[in-house]
């Protein structure tokens, strides 16, 4: 099973990256010899700027489907069905 050196999680197969700490898994037990990897801010910046971005998407999609389901309800109705 892999595991955050870090934060010393445990994740499932398939898993590469520890989505608290966002470095890459280990595929042992960590017993503090591990070196952890210092994170770059420039590409830290980016990351959370591009989740940030993703998390907006998602709220934008969200609300065109809800407005695409209201739109319909309405429209049913008017038809009289």
């Amino acid at each position: 099973m892999p595991w955050c050196p870090k934060c010393k999680a445990e994740f499932r197969e398939g898993f590469t990256e520890c989505n608290t700490c966002h470095i890459p898994l280990i595929d042992h037990r960590p017993d503090g010899t591990e070196h952890i990897p210092e994170p770059d801010p420039a590409e830290e910046k980016a990351q959370r700027k591009a989740r940030r971005r993703q998390h907006l998407l998602r709220i934008v999609q969200t609300l065109i489907v809800i407005l695409l389901a209201l739109a319909a309800v309405f429209l049913l109705q008017n038809m009289g069905v």
